[in-house]
């Protein structure tokens, strides 16, 4: 059995047992309903790395549709376990149903929260809340952010200490885990298997109820694999071309991500903005990224605008090296673009919103952005969204 099923298997087992016994059971469902509109039929509009399918010239309901169930068993004061699955449309085109944490929690009630299991990472302001979109303004958070790191969890242990300073609070979380994944790379019509050891894991929240700030630390060491880029790595090798396998070869990689985040809701006004880069020294390359979003909350409407942009801190689109395979992995890394989004969302009742937004997506460089295609010259996406959340 494969290390990253154990915890969450015995998570799971322990989840159906108690909750035949206990009377302290709390089960939420939740979900998107949504449509997709992207006007460029070179590119396919996706929501993330992990969905094969999109909008491209048509209207998809794949993108963002998907419904959850959460369940939380309280055992008793102390101790309780949690557990959330969703179902979607997965990399292969299919609908899928998958775990998305699910950990055995004990909580002091005064400051120390400790988990184990299937945890997320602590990335971003809205990692826990990622798939709950009534709990998110935009339909879908900016992907120049939130997509730079394509895992969301790891299997391990989070240690959380919260406590409050006059009137400032702030938090403090540190975990340790691995993981383990398959991630696509589109262009390629290829995945590769991805592997995540001893990851740490830091994040420190700072603020009041108007204003926020976070800082978040990852470090872990990735493997990065499959058939086609081992054999390219190994006829560098036998080629004599040692100092170009090890600059690109993904082999138990150190890997860094930093990301900081700044947010105030202050007399209606809102404003939210991350900012994060990753430092992985191998052909999955280097970015940074930030999105910066005002709104204006109308008590049940809120009208907002976004503005984001992504980079490589080197030109992977500019790769010019001795192999052309090489060449087409490290082209098939550009993930810069920017994005102007404006938008709505509207709470129709307390378990009910409707959103829609429109997005102009401008892709930078060759072979470019988060939609590639296969397409050498970048071209503008225009994409139109809606969508109803729910949360029972």
């Amino acid at each position: 059995m494969k290390r990253k099923h154990i915890i969450l298997n015995f998570i799971t087992i322990s989840l159906l047992s108690i909750s035949g016994y206990s009377a302290d059971l709390d089960i939420k469902a939740f979900g998107t309903i949504s449509g997709v509109y992207n006007n460029n039929g070179n590119y396919i509009y996706r929501k993330d790395i992990f969905q094969k399918d999109g909008s491209s010239n048509d209207l998809s309901f794949e993108t963002d549709t998907l419904i959850g169930l959460q369940t939380i068993v309280n055992i008793n004061e102390n101790y309780s376990f949690a557990l959330q699955g969703i179902v979607n449309n997965n990399c292969d085109d299919k609908i899928e149903a998958k775990i998305d944490w699910g950990y055995l929690k004990y909580d002091s009630n005064e400051n120390i929260i400790i988990k184990l299991g299937k945890i997320r990472t602590p990335y971003y302001r809205n990692s826990e809340n990622l798939n709950i979109g009534y709990s998110n303004l935009m339909i879908r958070e900016s992907v120049e952010v939130y997509g730079q790191v394509p895992f969301s969890s790891y299997n391990g242990v989070e240690f959380i200490y919260s406590d409050i300073i006059s009137r400032y609070f702030y938090t403090i979380q540190a975990g340790y885990g691995a993981e383990e994944l398959s991630v696509p790379i589109h262009s390629l019509n290829q995945k590769a298997n991805v592997d995540v050891n001893n990851l740490y894991a830091v994040n420190l929240t700072f603020g009041t109820d108007a204003l926020q700030l976070r800082t978040t630390y990852l470090n872990a060491d990735i493997t990065a694999s499959n058939i086609s880029i081992d054999q390219l790595f190994t006829g560098l090798r036998a080629f004599g071309f040692n100092d170009l396998a090890n600059r690109y070869e993904f082999k138990n990689t150190n890997s860094e991500y930093l990301g900081f985040g700044l947010f105030i809701d202050y007399k209606n006004f809102i404003f939210s903005s991350e900012y994060a880069q990753r430092r992985i020294p191998s052909f999955f390359a280097d970015t940074h990224g930030y999105y910066i979003t005002f709104g204006y909350n109308f008590n049940r409407i809120i009208p907002f605008i976004t503005y984001s942009k992504s980079k490589m801190d080197t030109a992977t689109y500019e790769a010019n090296t001795v192999s052309n395979e090489l060449n087409a992995l490290l082209h098939a890394q550009n993930l810069a673009q920017t994005s102007k989004l404006i938008g709505i969302k509207y709470y129709v009742n307390e378990n009910v919103d409707l959103k829609f937004q429109y997005e102009n997506i401008k892709p930078i460089g060759e072979f470019g952005s988060y939609y590639l295609s296969s397409l050498q010259y970048p071209q503008t996406l225009n994409v139109f969204s809606f969508a109803m959340d729910f949360i029972f």
